[in-house]
């Protein structure tokens, strides 16, 4: 029998003692004598490993900046401390000491509270005014001048992409296209 997490009962919510496991993932609860399947995270039963730091034998050697009896095996990312093994932790590939961890901890992250949608924005002034032709003789510039702006501008993490952009463009630039065989048209008659 195995030890594992002590969980609760499925059936009756009672906590489960460790020896009601049968093995990795069948239990049994001896008060309702439910038995049950369990899948569980990795971590939930992995055994922690501990870290032992190497003590300093040469007085030549670097020392940790928290525990002078301990050698050096790491610089931290972002002060440039020397860390044994018990302070360096691993983050990103990286090495930090605890104190940058608890800065990097309390310090805000400033959200972005909204983002402007260009692509949006350039589609309801290239289609919208569709319906009443005249119109689309300023919104069109308008329209691809924001398919222009919005291009390299940061996108919804929700929205398809430049995708919007790509048909609001071709749509005005259609639309000026045949405004300007409007014009021309006009130009040729009235000579």
């Amino acid at each position: 029998m195995t030890s594992g997490p002590a969980l609760p009962c499925p059936a009756c919510r009672r906590v489960l003692e460790p020896l009601s496991w049968h093995g990795e993932a069948v239990g049994n609860c001896r008060r309702c004598d439910t038995d049950f399947e369990f899948v569980g995270f990795p971590a939930l039963t992995a055994t922690r490993v501990r870290v032992a730091p190497k003590a300093v034998l040469a007085a030549e050697h670097a020392t940790c900046f928290f525990h002078a009896e301990n050698q050096a095996e790491a610089v931290c990312s972002s002060c440039g401390r020397f860390l044994c093994g018990v302070c360096a932790l691993d983050f990103n590939q990286q090495k930090f000491c605890p104190g940058c961890i608890a800065s990097a901890n309390n310090t805000p992250v400033a959200a972005v509270p909204q983002r402007t949608l260009y692509g949006g924005i350039a589609l309801v002034l290239a289609v919208v005014p569709l319906l009443i032709l005249p119109f689309t003789i300023a919104t069109a510039p308008i329209a691809l001048g924001f398919v222009i702006y919005g291009w390299r501008k940061p996108g919804s993490l929700v929205a398809t992409g430049r995708s919007r952009l790509i048909v609001a463009g071709v749509i005005a630039a259609l639309e000026i296209i045949g405004w300007l065989f409007v014009l021309f048209a006009w130009l040729n008659k009235n000579r």
